[in-house]
């Protein structure tokens, strides 16, 4: 009995050292983030302005653990968990040699990155859609990972030999910034939108604007009836 509770004691000990390690050094990537992406907006708007003053290019924080990055029609939202994260058996990670030195190194934060229209936000539009970009996941010695779309989980996709500096906190919100650029508000076939009920129209009526996400276009009845 007392060499198991001793063998609790110290796992215990090692994996919460581990997890505040890991915390405190997502933590520090995410302020990293914060610094990077306001110096972009000050950036981007300062060699706009002159050319068109209709594009807005703005940085505002929403707490210790939420930041947004807004251009044009855009918005960037990066959110950090507060929670440690471990990785299931099957993961690719676990086949690290990195990893396999040192299993403790597996666990990590995570900084959530999430692409919103700009109105969605501005019109607090609760039934839009924001899409994942990417999930930058950040162990307690600064190596990192990132899975979502590319080519940012091509970039960073060996945590062995991807650390953070200044180069790549500029990457991730640079390649962030130019996806959502790229990544269309498409409009929705006509017959999507071939009736609305009275709740729509009024709900048009306060937020300007239905329900609204880039991939789906505008959500309607047509939308809700179909089966997940």
């Amino acid at each position: 009995m007392e060499d198991k509770l001793a063998s609790i004691k110290e796992l215990l000990l090692k994996k919460s050292a581990t997890k505040q390690l890991a915390y405190k050094s997502t933590y520090q990537v995410f302020n990293m983030l914060k610094v990077a992406a306001k110096e972009i907006a000050e950036k981007l708007s300062q060699e706009i302005d002159s050319a068109s003053s209709r594009v807005e290019i703005k940085y505002y924080e929403k707490g210790d653990y939420e930041m947004h990055l807004k251009f044009s029609g855009d918005t960037l939202v990066l959110m950090m968990h507060t929670n440690i994260f471990d990785f299931p058996p099957g993961h690719f990670i676990h086949s690290n040699p990195y990893i396999q030195a040192e299993p403790m190194r597996e666990f990590c934060g995570m900084i959530q990155i999430y692409n919103f229209l700009a109105d969605s936000i501005k019109y607090n539009r609760e039934g839009d859609l924001g899409y994942l970009v990417a999930r930058v996941f950040v162990n307690k010695e600064q190596h990192l990972f990132i899975e979502g779309k590319r080519p940012l989980s091509f970039m960073f996709n060996d945590i062995g030999k991807c650390c953070i500096n200044q180069e790549s906190i500029h990457s991730i919100l640079t390649e962030a910034i130019q996806y959502c650029l790229n990544f269309d508000l498409m409009a929705p076939p006509i017959e999507a939108l071939s009736y609305i009920s009275l709740e729509q129209k009024n709900m048009m009526s306060y937020s300007s604007g239905m329900p609204t996400g880039k991939l789906l276009g505008f959500r309607s009845q047509a939308n809700q009836d179909q089966p997940d």
